[in-house]
């Protein structure tokens, strides 16, 4: 049975708090010089997914997504080809490319 990219259930009816615990934050903290932080967390997503048993091409509609903003951050600022190349090399391919439609 596949999963669904996303859970598709609609959010509860309840009207968001000031002060809810579940409020959505994201913060950006500094690196140090040298440290690509994008990189990093698109391969650690990759890896991620690749564990859970998803097929680089599934991967691939979670950078795509303008639904996931982490991932699709890194797809808008590094393109296509360079998704592309980190799942290949998650993979164990090299820098082949990850083809549309399969492995």
């Amino acid at each position: 049975m596949e999963l669904p990219l996303y859970d598709t259930r609609p959010l509860p009816d309840k009207e968001f708090e000031e002060d809810d615990p579940y409020e959505l934050v994201a913060v950006r903290l500094p690196a140090p010089p040298g440290y690509d932080g994008p990189a990093a967390m698109a391969r650690t997503f990759i890896e991620e997914f690749a564990m859970m048993g998803w097929p680089p091409e599934r991967i691939m509609i979670l950078f795509r997504s303008s639904k996931f903003a982490g991932t699709h951050a890194v797809y808008e600022e590094r393109g296509e080809a360079y998704v592309r190349g980190l799942i290949a090399e998650v993979f164990g391919r090299g820098k082949e490319t990850v083809h549309a439609g399969g492995a």
